[in-house]
């Protein structure tokens, strides 16, 4: 498998988990919150750095937000936008992308 498309196993990544991935080059966090995939650029726009330098899922317990580990800022999982922190009003960048059968490709 190339690096332009994401495999069955992370497709069937556990509810209200997210976790970081690299599709054509591109940092990125993929989220899945209520069965829905999110997929973000993986910085975070307080400090221009990636949000998961410590590894792992970065969802809270109920998926609803994506917590960057370098300084706390909490994402709404469904709209990226910033809701705590040193960039409340700020966003994550969105990437679009398509499922194809068991497949991610960015659009």
């Amino acid at each position: 498998m190339n690096d332009s498309e994401m495999g069955p196993a992370i497709l069937s990544m556990p509810d209200n988990s997210s976790q970081s991935v690299t599709l054509e080059g591109r940092s990125l966090i993929l989220a899945k919150h209520r069965e829905d995939l999110f997929l973000y650029e993986n910085n975070c726009p307080h400090a221009n750095e990636t949000m998961d330098p410590l590894g792992g899922s970065i969802s809270d317990e109920s998926g609803d937000l994506l917590r960057c580990q370098r300084h706390g800022a909490e994402f709404l999982t469904t709209t990226g936008e910033c809701v705590a922190g040193p960039c409340i009003g700020e966003a994550l960048s969105p990437v679009a992308f398509t499922v194809a059968g068991e497949q991610i490709y960015l659009d």
